[in-house]
């Protein structure tokens, strides 16, 4: 089954059309490549829908561009696409579309990237190295930069653009990682990459998860109030039975006796059922005041006969 992370940049992918597009967005690809030289440009993919645009992608830039590609499948695991550009065709894939591969973050690919580019830019770093979680397990988005340098001004420079994605930044087995944990920040950078569904999608599981917890909480709720009713009627019950046992219920007064013997045919009703099966009917507070005294005269009768 294919993972949230997949649709989402299955999502990004089928949005890349124009030429121009295709060259911003591989840019962000080349850049976020963990193997980048002039020698040779090495990509991997899980994502079949950029293993399929990969190609076009080269072709956007020029007809002559060659690629080795390398299919394996593996057992109980999405198969892998690897891509190699190797010799003369890294040198002209790099050079025709001015990027630095010692100072990446110094390439004009990236740093003449303003508006929609950028967005394109972002997306195809984020299909490169990028991972997004279920958002019904769990919400977390990240990018795994092989270049300190770059992954910081990447950081800036969609901070810059849009204010409200904060991606922060942590290091992991040499590579800068570049995070969020906010789902409201994770919708938006999703829309910002490319992939307005996905962000659609998040926000759904949102609310569903929201919807969820208030209707646990308030089953909870209500659990906890039907076990204090229940505890308390049968303190209830037991302090009746008690004066019925030492004194008998006629040594009550009338209006008492009239809620012991309530309480007594109905042992798990709560107190506004109670009051309401008195005549005349009372208030829940009248029910409550009315037991209460007979919670004091059980007390003061065990307390004289030591039980």
């Amino acid at each position: 089954m294919i993972s949230f992370s997949n649709q989402t940049k299955t999502e990004i992918c089928g949005s890349i059309r124009k030429a121009a597009e295709k060259r911003a967005f591989l840019s962000g690809v080349l850049l976020s490549a963990r193997r980048l030289s002039t020698q040779e440009i090495a990509l991997q993919t899980e994502c079949e829908a950029f293993a399929v645009l990969f190609p076009a992608l080269l072709q956007a830039v020029s007809p002559k561009l060659r690629c080795d590609t390398e299919f394996r499948s593996r057992s109980g695991k999405l198969p892998v696409w690897s891509f190699s550009v190797s010799g003369a065709d890294a040198e002209l894939l790099i050079r025709s579309l001015d990027i630095e591969t010692v100072h990446r973050e110094h390439s004009a690919a990236f740093l003449k990237c303003t508006g929609k580019m950028l967005c394109l830019f972002a997306g195809g770093c984020f299909v490169m190295s990028g991972s997004v979680t279920d958002p019904s397990r769990a919400y977390h988005l990240e990018l795994a930069v092989p270049d300190a340098a770059f992954a910081a001004a990447l950081r800036e420079r969609i901070a810059l653009e849009q204010p409200s994605i904060s991606l922060k930044e942590t290091a992991r087995k040499g590579e800068t990682m570049l995070y969020l944990k906010q789902n409201e920040q994770i919708a938006d950078a999703l829309t910002y990459f490319g992939a307005p569904n996905a962000s659609l999608m998040l926000a759904e599981q949102q609310v569903y998860k929201s919807f969820r917890s208030q209707t646990n909480r308030r089953t909870n709720c209500d659990l906890a109030n039907i076990d204090k009713t229940i505890t308390a009627g049968a303190q209830q019950a037991e302090d009746i039975l008690l004066i019925q046992k030492h004194s008998g219920l006629d040594s009550l007064p009338e209006t008492l006796q009239e809620i012991a013997r309530v309480r007594l045919e109905n042992p798990e009703a709560n107190l506004r059922d109670l009051a309401a099966a008195c005549n005349p009917p009372l208030s829940r507070s009248g029910a409550h005041h009315r037991l209460a005294r007979i919670a004091e005269i059980a007390a003061k009768l065990r307390e004289l006969h030591g039980e």
